[in-house]
């Protein structure tokens, strides 16, 4: 008997497009909505084996969807599918135990693979994203940002926002002298080359890492 799957995008197109390809893949497809919320009672009432969520929709985003799902401790197992490559979303989702996270960019060549792999129990991301977060585990340490006192973290999203000396001066209303310490203080503290631009680079690359935990 084909598995079941429900299909939540708020794009009746590319809604369609899915199904297509997901009917080709020999799967049932027993339900396609436009709207988060009825997407999620649908899930509730049938409990496919799988179900293909837009990240956003009118009513509930797919990251609620998966959330309440997760608590409800129904047994579907949810793609995410979005054409976003934030990284923080798909680290929310990753963290929620999402089964599978598509771009849609990628979606119609790599949801056969996605499938394929949920079939097996394994859990299928998006390569490019697998990368991209393991390269910023690499560069961003939670422990050595905790380090940081609340005026370094101040000072240090003043640069990620590209602010020059002179600007953070006037915005922390503290001295350029006491800025360019605050500086080097966080390069020590981070373990960063003395190079002038590498306190940069570094809040540039992980900006989205560290204003999620303030």
């Amino acid at each position: 008997m084909p598995k079941k799957i429900i299909i939540a995008d708020d794009h009746p197109i590319s809604g369609k497009g899915m199904e297509a390809i997901l009917k080709s893949l020999g799967l049932n497809v027993i339900g396609l909505h436009t709207n988060g919320l009825r997407a999620f009672n649908d899930i509730c009432l049938q409990k496919p084996e799988y179900a293909l969520l837009d990240m956003q929709m009118p009513g509930m985003s797919g990251l609620d969807i998966l959330e309440k799902i997760r608590a409800k401790n129904i047994k579907t197992k949810i793609i995410i599918y979005t054409m976003f490559t934030d990284i923080s979303i798909f680290k929310q989702a990753k963290e929620l135990h999402a089964d599978g996270y598509l771009l849609k960019e990628f979606a119609t060549d790599d949801l056969k693979a996605c499938i394929r792999a949920l079939e097996k129990n394994e859990r299928w991301y998006n390569p490019k994203l697998l990368e991209k977060l393991n390269k910023s585990k690499t560069a961003f340490s939670s422990e050595l940002y905790n380090e940081l006192t609340l005026k370094e973290r101040a000072v240090l999203k003043c640069v990620a926002n590209n602010m020059s000396t002179k600007e953070i001066s006037l915005e922390q209303f503290i001295s350029e002298r006491t800025v360019e310490t605050h500086r080097r203080n966080i390069r020590n503290k981070l373990n960063l080359s003395k190079k002038n631009n590498a306190l940069l680079v570094w809040a540039l690359e992980n900006k989205e890492f560290f204003s999620l935990m303030d």
